[in-house]
């Protein structure tokens, strides 16, 4: 907590940190041109980032040793992976990401989402060991949702109801316009993205993995939805999202080339994280199938 006070006093003194204390809007006609390369530290993202990462690391050091929830170290590399994860959601919820994304560029917004969904969420289930989600599991509420949401069809309709529902531009625009309402859309895009990738990265042995084909299968799938939104938005010759006409053209794009430039990236860069997670299942497959056969093979045969 003095680390944290200690940064916010130096956010506070620092030139071209801004704070923003206040309502979380920008007056176009006040602002200058280059006002989305201010880099602010959002105190809400700051605070709930790290008590998350306090209670991780809490858990996975003292809470463990003190509670006898596991005699083993957690690996270095999931470590690592938590890291990089929080990482991530401070660069896409704070500065210019979040200008652009809030304020100037629906293409920006789409890259905001693309962070947040295929990187954050894949990045922070994986850092989790399983004995500590067994001990997450023994929550009431959280072993109800897990009951809830356990098979793969069911997080394949909750990921892609929530972003078919905050990508109909009544919806869309409505979160633009209302700051409380665009916190929970980001809420919402990622407790669904947790839910999408825990069937396939959490070894929790109450979580059973499913079978490898059923796997390539539910990214394969996955894949689909945001591939379909993503063309029918970027082939749309009408104005879909209207929330950023106000704001001040930048790098020459108009807001239907922004719509497209947002809708190729839904289309094209977002299945790359899936087909490279299927390469990675496929792989894993391959090897298990050879060393089951290596296990299996008589042994050879010594002369007399």
């Amino acid at each position: 907590m003095l680390s944290l006070a200690l940064l916010l006093r130096l956010a506070e003194a620092h030139t071209g940190i801004i704070l923003p204390w206040d309502s979380d809007e920008l007056d176009y006609a006040q602002a200058p041109p280059d006002a989305w390369k201010v880099f602010d530290l959002h105190v809400s993202v700051l605070l709930g980032t790290s008590i998350f990462t306090g209670l991780y690391f809490m858990a996975i050091g003292p809470w463990r040793k003190r509670y006898g929830w596991s005699a083993e170290p957690v690996e270095l590399w999931r470590k690592v992976a938590f890291v990089i994860g929080q990482f991530v959601l401070l660069i896409s919820l704070n500065g210019p990401i979040h200008h652009l994304s809030d304020y100037y560029l629906f293409a920006a917004h789409m890259l905001q989402h693309l962070f947040l969904n295929l990187l954050w969420a894949p990045l922070t289930v994986v850092a989790l060991p399983s004995w500590l989600v067994e001990k997450m599991l023994e929550v009431g509420p959280v072993r109800r949702l897990s009951n809830l949401v356990g098979g793969l069809p069911a997080k394949f309709l909750i990921y892609n109801g929530v972003l078919y529902f905050w990508h109909i531009p009544y919806m869309y625009d409505f979160a633009i316009a209302n700051h409380n309402v665009h916190i929970v859309e980001h809420l919402s895009f990622m407790g669904t993205a947790v839910i999408a990738w825990v069937g396939l990265l959490c070894d929790a042995p109450s979580l059973p993995r499913p079978q490898p084909l059923a796997q390539l299968l539910y990214l394969f799938a996955m894949t689909l939805p945001m591939k379909l939104l993503g063309a029918i938005i970027t082939l749309s010759d009408n104005l879909l999202y209207k929330g950023y006409l106000p704001a001040p053209r930048i790098w020459g794009l108009d807001p239907i080339t922004d719509q497209h430039w947002g809708g190729l990236m839904m289309w094209l860069p977002s299945g790359l994280v899936m087909w490279a997670s299927m390469v990675f299942v496929f792989s894993r497959w391959w090897e298990q199938e050879k060393a089951s056969q290596i296990r299996v093979l008589p042994p050879p045969e010594v002369p007399s």
